[in-house]
């Protein structure tokens, strides 16, 4: 294990049954359904020079109407095109993923191993401040994944495409 490795593992609180791929057993969508909103999905991520690209996706709607089953599809479809930067699957049923403070520290451990320029980034804010995981979610949004984004951003990558983020039954938490 490298440096920044061990010191991204040892300073962040990684949800490691967050990922899509790990916790609980979500489906993915069945062959020819939810069509229409997931062509939607699709185009606002394939859609980068939209004002509205940075602001987010989001997808709500009563419990049971498929929004997992939706964005476990999204995953798997944004995996094939490696555009799944990170993924986090909230869940009453998972102590670590129901815990909101939880999220923001695992994205940004994901980011780091999905762009090494990130990875760089954030390692240098962990050095300056060890004990970040533990702090309020809005000064880590700002130190874990703004700040190392737009370091990345300065350095010209993510041009050809947006990295995407899936957070999923943020009201679990």
């Amino acid at each position: 294990m490298t440096h920044k490795q061990t010191l991204i593992t040892s300073k962040l609180r990684n949800s490691e049954q967050a990922p899509h791929d790990v916790g609980p057993d979500t489906t993915p969508c069945t062959d020819g359904t939810r069509v229409t909103i997931f062509n939607e999905i699709m185009d606002w991520v394939q859609d980068s020079d939209s004002p509205n690209a940075s602001l987010g996706y989001w997808m709500c709607g009563m419990a049971g109407t498929g929004k997992s089953t939706i964005a476990k599809s999204l995953c798997l479809r944004l995996e094939e095109q490696q555009l799944l930067a990170g993924s986090f699957f909230c869940s009453r049923q998972i102590p670590e993923c129901r815990e909101y403070h939880h999220i923001i520290p695992t994205i940004a451990y994901q980011l780091a191993y999905y762009s090494s320029t990130f990875g760089e980034t954030l390692e240098k804010v962990l050095e300056e401040d060890q004990n970040i995981a533990l702090k309020e979610p809005s000064f880590q949004i700002k130190k874990l994944l703004i700040q190392p984004w737009e370091a990345v951003k300065k350095m010209g990558r993510f041009e050809e495409h947006v990295p995407v983020i899936v957070i999923d039954a943020l009201d679990e938490c």
